[in-house]
């Protein structure tokens, strides 16, 4: 697979991603990419770590979600 296709396949689950936040959070789309951006699996997918762009958008939108409620300040 070349890079350009790989840049492609990573744009394209990031944005299934944010999607998949505002549809299971009711968060705007500004927030939602705002949350992605911010998180540790955004990192971790760029880095291609642990294959997370092999896990369900629905199951890594979860875990963002997590991660920002236990860095919440209250």
């Amino acid at each position: 697979m070349t890079e350009e296709s790989n840049t492609i396949l990573r744009a394209t689950k990031c944005a299934n991603i944010i999607k998949s936040i505002c549809e299971l959070f009711g968060v705007s789309l500004q927030k939602a990419t705002d949350m992605f951006y911010t998180s540790a699996i955004a990192g971790m997918i760029e880095d291609k770590i642990a294959d997370l762009h092999c896990r369900s958008d629905k199951y890594l939108a979860t875990l963002i979600w997590e991660e920002q409620q236990e860095n919440a300040v209250p």
